[in-house]
């Protein structure tokens, strides 16, 4: 009996766990206007949003929308556009000071989340010539 109690812990400590992980969100790009612009980003893997009946919670419906946990990186990565910037609507970030917002010249932005960040942030991410993409992170 004390092995069931055990194994049962550890199976709902390692399923809590999973909802922690770093997140990776893929951006999809296509030719608008002779230039290579944002048509999506979405998470790739694990969907730290994602609950059981199948549903996103709190980004259910918002395009480009990543849950995470304070502590916890998430990853932008591009395999068409190589340059690209993340900037938040208001002064408040939820990413690390030392989180430069641009993306790297092969189309990787990495930051981590601050220990205290919690609540909704909307972003966007701009690429030069193109309309900007309007994702959201909802950290808890």
């Amino acid at each position: 009996m004390k092995t069931c109690v055990i194994l049962l812990g550890l199976l709902w400590a390692v399923t809590a766990l999973a909802a922690d992980k770093d997140q990776t969100l893929v951006i999809t790009a296509a030719e608008v206007d002779g230039k290579t612009c944002i048509t999506d980003i979405a998470v790739s893997g694990y969907d730290n949003c994602k609950q059981a009946d199948g549903k996103r919670g709190a980004c259910e419906g918002v395009s480009g929308c990543v849950c995470t946990k304070p502590d916890k990186h998430i990853e932008w990565e591009s395999a068409d556009i190589s340059s690209y910037t993340v900037y938040f609507y208001t002064e408040l970030s939820p990413f690390k000071d030392n989180c430069d917002l641009s993306s790297n010249n092969q189309g990787k932005l990495k930051c981590r989340v601050k220990g205290d960040a919690s609540g909704s942030y909307d972003y966007g991410v701009k690429v030069a010539g193109c309309p900007d993409f309007d994702p959201r992170i909802i950290i808890n």
